[in-house]
């Protein structure tokens, strides 16, 4: 687990949580057990070469514990739960065709000693990191990240080159990477956190270099449950590739049961860079 483990703390250092706005809620409902069955619910929305979003909520009385989404022909640039009621989640995304969102719902009424950590990183152009802590003792999972203009107002158009949207390394937190492309352009990072004792973060690795693009599937131990996912594109020294793009970061069943499928490219000539699926596993 050390790559993502550097990147949190390398976020930490650069002084990017800090320097934004954070956000807690109080609990909403113990743990989060695995024999939860988490309903996975799609939604697809028009792209056609042009920056879109779309929204998918889960059904009514359930409450989000992950969100995916996929780009074919183009790229994912965020995603990330709805930050007020955690009921829905919004992708934004370049894709040649239909671009589409899902998220995997539990009841709300099932899921205890969950609370919710979001930050506000400070308006800025050009290559954009930032981490949500979750409080001691307590562990992440259905995060996410996307930017922002004034007033909240999400722009599709505004981010790029996405390179990391999951849970931390030490499952603790959650990370967001992206390109902003104006001055007033802020990350908003989120994530929900409850105690999920026995969890830990699963990392699958694909080889990533020289623009030949990679995927990757995925997946928990056998007896334990992926609770939720996301992906990672990273450079030899452990931090997110800048010039990069994932097209896939979403949930995909197997025969040992939900998997997380990425697929991305990296447009930096170099050897040693990584795709990696990451999922938080509970039991």
């Amino acid at each position: 687990m050390r790559i993502l483990r550097i990147a949190v703390a390398a976020a930490l250092a650069a002084g990017t949580v800090v320097g934004g706005l954070a956000l807690s809620a109080a609990p909403a409902s113990a743990d989060v057990p695995a024999s939860n069955p988490i309903q996975y619910v799609s939604q697809y929305f028009w792209s056609g070469g042009f920056p879109a979003s779309g929204t998918v909520s889960c059904p009514s009385g359930d409450r989000v514990v992950s969100s995916g989404a996929s780009a074919p022909g183009g790229q994912v640039t965020g995603i990330a739960p709805d930050i007020n009621s955690f009921t829905s989640a919004t992708a934004t995304a370049t894709a040649s065709g239909y671009a589409q969102v899902t998220v995997g719902c539990e009841p709300a009424a099932a899921l205890s000693e969950v609370t919710t950590q979001t930050i506000q990183l400070p308006y800025g152009s050009g290559f954009r990191r930032g981490v949500v802590v979750c409080p001691a003792g307590m562990h992440a999972f259905g995060g996410g990240g996307y930017m922002v203009r004034p007033f909240g107002i999400v722009s599709p158009g505004d981010s790029s080159y996405m390179a990391s949207n999951t849970v931390t390394g030490d499952g603790r937190g959650w990370t967001y990477t992206a390109h902003a492309a104006n001055a007033y352009d802020a990350p908003v990072i989120t994530t929900q956190c409850a105690p999920l004792r026995g969890s830990y973060v699963s990392q699958t690795y694909a080889p990533e270099a020289n623009y030949k693009g990679a995927n990757v599937y995925g997946s928990c131990l056998p007896g334990y449950t992926a609770l939720s996912g996301g992906v990672y594109l990273s450079k030899p020294d452990a931090t997110e590739v800048q010039v990069g793009f994932i097209d896939y970061s979403i949930p995909a069943s197997g025969a040992s049961g939900t998997r997380w499928y990425v697929d991305g490219n990296d447009y930096q000539d170099r050897i040693g860079d990584w795709l990696i699926a990451v999922e938080q596993c509970i039991r």
